[in-house]
This record gives C-alpha cells, structure tokens and sequence, in this order.
C-alpha cells in the first residue's frame, strides 16, 4: 500500500496588537511549501514450519529490499486484530453493571485498517456438488471468524462476467441469504470434462484404426495433433474469458480504502490448456508407451505405441513437438499479468480448489470419470495444471493457495489468521508516482521462518489514485456522500457528424 502525506510548513511573523487584530478584515499570509512524502507500506505474513503465524518480531528482524536494492524500514508496526475479536466475543468477561456503558460500544474501524473480503466464487469453472461443500464451509466462517468492522461482498463469475450478488456488508444473515441464492445458480465446471473426454475418444479412435487399417492411415497422422491443437485453442480461449473477468473484479477495488483480499473458489483454471491432450500424444507416438502401460497388454485395449521418428516426417513427431505445442498455450503470461494487476491495486488473492483432495475416476474430481485418465502421466498433467495457476495467484500476491483438502474449516481458519497477525513495513521511495512495476523482497533473519508477501507494486500517480477512487465510489459506494450528490444519465445529442 502506498501512502502520501501533504505537510504545510507555515512561518508566523511579527506580532499583532489588539487594535491591529480587530481591524483585521483579511487572514495574515502564509509562507511555507507542500512536500510530499512517498510511504509504501508492505504487508508481511510470518509462518512457522507448521504454518502457524509467528508473533513477537522486532523491526531489526527483518530486511527489505525493492528492485534488489536495500532500503530501510522506515514505519514497522506488528499487528495483532485477535484482541479486537476477543473483546466482541459473546463469551467475553461482563463488567459489573455499575461500570458498564449506557449503550453497547462496537469496536470501531477505521477505514484505512478495515478488511474489505470478497467472495468471488467462480461458476465457470467449479462443479455443483463441489460448490455445495464449500459454501456451508464458507457460511460458517463468515458467521463467526471475522472481527467487527470488517465486511465482505459476494461475486459470481457467470460466463466470463463478474456479478455482484451481495454488495459489502457486516450482516451475518445477508451474507447466508447471499449464498443460498449462488448455491441455486448454474455451475459450468463439467463441459470442459465433456470437451475433454470428447476429444480423447475422437483421437483414441482415429489412432486406432490407424493401426487396425494400416495400408490407408499413416500411424501417428497429423491430424491428431489437429484434434489436440483444437481442444487447447478452445480451453484456452475460456481461461482467458476468466482471467479477464478477474481483471475487472479487481480493478473495481483498486480505490476501496483499507485491506483488500479476494478469494477466488473454483475447481482450478488451467495454467497450460490442453497439455494433457499432447502429453497423450507423446504417449502413443513418442516411443513412451512401454513405460505408461497404453502398450501393454492389461492396459485399455491394449491400445497400440509408435515412435513417429521411425514413421518419417508425416508423422507426428510427439516427443520433439508435443512440448513445444502444448506451452505454445500456456496462459503464464497473462497470470503474471493479473498479479502484478493485483499488487498494483493492493489487492490480495486466496484461492481454494473446492474439489478437495484429487483423485481419479470421480465424477466430480476436476480429473472427470474418464477411463484414458487413469494413467499417471494424464492425471498429473491435469493435476498439475489446475493447481499452478492457482498457486501463481496466491503466492505472487501474499495469498495463500489451499488446495488437497477436505477440511475447509480448518484452511479458511489459516486465512484468517493472516487477516489476524501481520507485520506491516514501511520504507520512503524516493519515486513520485512513476507509474512503473517494483519488486518487493523481504527477509527474516532468525533461520527456519517462511515469510509471505506481495512481490511488487506500481507507484501511482496522483490522478491515477483519483480515479480509482472515484470508480470504487460508483460501483460500490464506499465514499461517504453528505451532500447527497447524484449522477443522472441525459438524453444523449449527438455531435456534428454523428460524434
């Protein structure tokens, strides 16, 4: 987060008699000059290695760097919101009615240091009956594991499309109507599974009649890697559709004042789309098979291997071209982009895999129930996929990635321990809003602590901030509005030449 402070130096001259004063019909001038000083303050998650939070660090515990090069750790300050929560807890100590106040006292937050939570629950991309499991999880968090002042909204990624359900709020029985209502709507999850298992089936089949009929197909034809390039082109177009949807979320957030944190539920959003479909063409034609079992006689069909080196070049050349195909998908790119989009807006990504704990051959696995994905090399190249991205966003933004769990319960109480107990550092960037990508390291000096944080930010410039603001104002109402200013839509006249 950066911060700036406009300081006025003001010099008083001479002295003024009471006669002097109050013939005085206009303010004395003021000397002085409008300094602007650039704070970046950097949110810093310390974890033992049982991943509990470590408390206690001093400022001369840690060391902080941008761009590689030291700075010093102008602002420390260790935070600790358990206390907060414990006063509101019903369980607290009462006071003797004698001392207590006339009227209950919530905790107040200020906006600065309140914890704004967005729900984001990705329906394009999770299973119903996964969705199902996470949402009652998810009730019983928000019911009870958030300290007063924070709030949290709802949004749903319908096709492509951020959707607001429920707008911030602090109310426990808003928040359980709001996620009653996604639990009713559609969730797209298994047409990539349908799409997958369609195109394994279609490229199973044109390989083996290949081999059952070989005096009119060529082993290993190129229209294989047809099929293949299909499939990923498709996957691929729908990962950048959410991505994109997540682009907007965030940027929606970018001038909310105080912490930011979206978590991101979904069953996993591909990093490389369609690898698994040239991973099983380096199995059936880049002289793999013997060692996956497609070969052997147990396997499914006993289904038949090539090394296309010694078809010729009208073969598929799998082993040297399928790797090359496969990362010519990959949506890296576009992931670093969206975090460094994140950090800019001070915005922190969790992300939780709601299938659980993956395994094959279940319906509702993001592995699907298809017979050709039971075989190692598949299954972890579908695995694999699925959680990198997720992994990408959480950790590149100071988040926490939770997949390969049941317990919801449990990993949505570690996120809140890093919403509970944190360290912020602040250093003085000699930069004026330059507009410009930085990256932030920090170091702890006791050995055995793993420490967590965004890994960048951009300096903004002033009327960059101005316009976030105004668009977090319009989209979410976070601005205060005493004057009752509102915004009508005219008719619309054009200009000369249609303008």
């Amino acid at each position: 987060m950066t911060s700036r402070f406009a300081c006025r130096i003001l010099i008083a001259l001479g002295l003024v008699g009471p006669a002097l004063a109050a013939q005085q019909t206009s303010p004395p001038p003021e000397f002085g000059e409008v300094i602007e000083v650039n704070v970046v303050n950097v949110e810093v998650y310390v974890t033992d290695k049982a991943g509990n939070p470590v408390k206690g660090l001093k400022r001369g515990d840690f060391e902080l760097f941008e761009d590689g090069r030291k700075v010093e750790v102008t602002n420390f300050e260790a935070i600790d919101r358990e206390l907060v929560q414990i006063a509101a807890a019903p369980n607290a100590p009462q006071m003797p009615a004698s001392a207590a106040p006339a009227a209950p006292q919530t905790p107040q937050t200020a906006p600065e240091e309140r914890l704004n939570l967005i729900v984001y629950v990705d329906n394009f991309n999770i299973r119903p009956t996964n969705r199902a499991k996470v949402l009652q999880s998810l009730q019983d968090f928000l019911q009870g594991q958030l300290a007063p002042g924070d709030r949290v909204m709802l949004v749903t990624n319908d096709l492509g499309r951020p959707r607001v359900r429920v707008p911030f709020t602090a109310d426990p029985a808003v928040l359980t109507a709001g996620l009653d209502e996604i639990g009713r709507l559609s969730a797209n999850g298994g047409e990539i599974d349908r799409s997958r298992r369609t195109t394994f089936e279609a490229i199973m089949n044109l390989h083996r009649m290949a081999y059952e009929t070989p005096i009119d197909l060529v082993p290993c034809d190129r229209e294989l890697a047809r099929l293949a390039h299909g499939f990923a082109a498709s996957v691929r177009s729908e990962v950048l559709r959410t991505l994109g949807a997540m682009k907007l979320m965030v940027n929606s957030l970018a001038g909310i004042p105080g912490r930011k944190a979206l978590l991101h539920v979904s069953d996993g959003i591909p990093l490389t789309p369609g690898e698994e479909m040239f991973q099983l063409l380096i199995e059936l034609c880049g002289g793999a098979g013997a060692t996956s079992g497609f070969g052997d006689s147990g396997s499914i069909d006993a289904l038949p291997t090539f090394d296309a080196r010694e078809i010729g070049p009208q073969a598929y050349q799998a082993a040297s071209e399928g790797p090359a195909d496969a990362q010519s998908y990959s949506t890296a790119n576009e992931l670093t982009a969206l975090t460094a989009h994140a950090n800019a807006h001070q915005v922190t990504l969790y992300t939780l895999q709601a299938s659980g704990l993956i395994a094959g051959g279940d319906a509702d696995s993001p592995l699907g129930d298809a017979r050709y994905l039971q075989f190692p090399t598949i299954r972890s190249t579908i695995q694999d996929n699925l959680q990198g991205s997720l992994f990408t966003l959480a950790n590149e933004t100071g988040g926490r990635p939770i997949f390969n769990t049941n317990d919801f319960s449990q990993a949505l109480t570690r996120m809140r321990e890093d919403f509970s107990s944190y360290y912020s550092l602040g250093y003085s960037s000699p930069r004026q809003g330059d507009g410009r990508q930085h990256r932030i390291e920090v170091k702890v000096r006791k050995p055995g602590l793993k420490v967590r944080h965004r890994t960048g930010y951009r300096d903004k410039s002033s009327l960059e901030r101005t316009a976030d603001r105004t668009l977090a104002a319009v989209l979410h109402g976070v601005e205060d509005n005493p004057l009752d200013v509102t915004v009508q839509i005219g008719e619309q006249t054009l200009a000369e030449k249609g303008q």
